[in-house]
């Protein structure tokens, strides 16, 4: 099997194979995922290097998200092979005359799938969406990043092989090269939605990019479901038994740093603000957080363009008057393609405009506020992937706080993190990686978990037909 390498093509063979590939039973498309981890993993110590010089990410980064990769490719697999993923719905005698009522679950058809950037593996070629719609029974067109050129085309003739050798029909994978678009990939993003082959689209990138997919799918004549995974603030709030003391606020200090200029600063769940309580245990967590984010060397990013946009909000954070900002001393200066890690810390009624919203790169805003307003400063926070709480677990007054918090958070998060950071998402059954608009376009799906798989199939009721006859 060869990967098409025109729309027309790619999204015409995915057609023609939908109806025989949807047709496979479960325990078939388990073993075409299991093999398509099997060929990856073959293949590890070349992408890691391919990707290590297209991403400038560390090999230890790539060679565990390899291993994301590869695990969550066979655990879904061997979540449909053994059925959890249906609906199994059922009314015996419920229908009109006594017929029995139960649901089937089928594919949707057709998904097409973007590779994003700041995760090549998890969330590239090979990753969650790839992995849940074929899971499904969907072929997919998965579109390369222009980021990663020679990854993505190198990993898709990896799954090729892999889909071919398991017996799946011409068109199951398919993969538009992002860079034979003379010059133009926005363009074919456009179209690739628009086929009208597509039936379902899964994305993970900027707010500007998903919601130009969402109007592109919501204009054609038969308007189809986008899956965009679009990022956010992930705000953290620290309440004041967990920096009570001076190893209290090390401690996180220190884990909110890291979390902060990890992987350059480049992930959607980056906390990127994180609210500290008024006083003066609150400035020092914030100055040493802020110190121990500032004091790191230039970073390197994924694109010049990342790059230049951290530029320019650090120039921003520069003239906006805030309280304090940590920086790198003098002689710290960054190429094109680097970023110079940095913090800013304001009080909460400065936080507006830009500090409220994502950035990526290795920077935060800390907000020194009122424990008691913080659940007022959640309610006026968009939709978030995720929401922390970092308490002492002893203290009768953080539990309380925490309380009134929560109910605030759920109401605007995907996923609440308490005594952590919202980095490093599991890829295991009860995992959320979502949340409420604008953090994504569908509050109630998930792209990371196996509860991903059923954003591509859509339950059937069938009302007195005998069960028999069907497959």
């Amino acid at each position: 099997m060869t990967y098409h390498t025109t729309l027309d093509q790619a999204a015409g063979a995915a057609a023609a194979a939908a109806g025989v590939y949807g047709s496979w039973n479960a325990e078939r498309r388990r073993d075409l995922l299991h093999a398509c981890a099997d060929a990856v993993d073959a293949a590890r110590a070349e992408l890691v290097e391919l990707a290590g010089t297209e991403t400038a990410l560390t090999s230890a980064r790539l060679d565990g998200e390899v291993t994301r990769t590869t695990g969550q490719l066979r655990l879904y697999g061997d979540h449909v092979a053994a059925g959890r993923h249906l609906s199994r719905r059922s009314s015996p005698g419920a229908g009109l005359g006594g017929a029995d009522v139960y649901t089937v679950d089928v594919p949707l058809g057709p998904v097409a799938v973007f590779a994003a950037s700041n995760f090549p593996f998890a969330f590239g070629v090979p990753g969650g969406d790839t992995a849940s719609a074929l899971a499904a029974g969907c072929p997919v067109v998965v579109k390369g990043h222009p980021a990663q050129p020679r990854l993505s085309r190198r990993i898709a003739e990896i799954l090729s092989a892999a889909v071919a050798g398991a017996g799946a029909p011409e068109g199951t994978f398919g993969f538009l090269d992002a860079e034979s678009t003379d010059g133009d990939p926005n363009k074919l993003s456009i179209e690739l939605v628009q086929h009208p082959a597509i039936k379902a689209v899964g994305f993970t990138g900027s707010f500007g990019g998903g919601r130009a997919l969402m109007d592109a799918a919501a204009a054609r004549p038969e308007p189809i479901p986008v899956y965009a995974e679009m990022g956010s603030v992930n705000p953290v709030f620290v309440l004041p038994g967990a920096i009570a003391d001076e190893a209290g606020r090390q401690k996180w200090a220190q884990t909110l740093a890291g979390a902060v200029t990890g992987s350059g600063g480049q992930l959607c769940t980056k906390p990127g603000v994180v609210f500290v309580p008024e006083g003066d245990d609150g400035a020092a967590l914030g100055a040493l957080t802020g110190g121990l984010i500032a004091d790191n060397a230039a970073i390197p990013m994924l694109t010049e363009g990342m790059a230049a946009a951290h530029r320019r909000w650090s120039e921003q954070t520069a003239e906006s008057g805030a309280d304090a900002r940590f920086a790198a001393g003098e002689g710290q200066e960054a190429d094109s393609r680097s970023g110079l890690p940095f913090a800013v810390e304001i009080t909460a009624k400065d936080f507006t405009g830009g500090y409220r919203e994502e950035h990526f790169g290795p920077a935060a805003v800390i907000v020194r506020a009122d424990p008691a307003d913080y659940p007022a400063l959640a309610d006026s926070l968009e939709g978030q992937l995720t929401a922390t709480i970092i308490a002492d677990d002893a203290s009768d007054a953080d539990r309380e706080a925490a309380r009134a918090l929560l109910p605030s958070l759920v109401a605007k998060a995907g996923r609440v993190v308490w005594n952590g950071v919202p980095t490093g998402v599991a890829v295991v059954e009860a995992m959320q990686h979502g949340g409420p608009w604008p953090a994504t376009s569908a509050s109630w799906s998930t792209s990371v978990g196996t509860e991903a798989i059923r954003r591509f199939i859509r339950p059937v009721a069938l009302q007195g037909v005998p069960a028999d006859l069907v497959g």
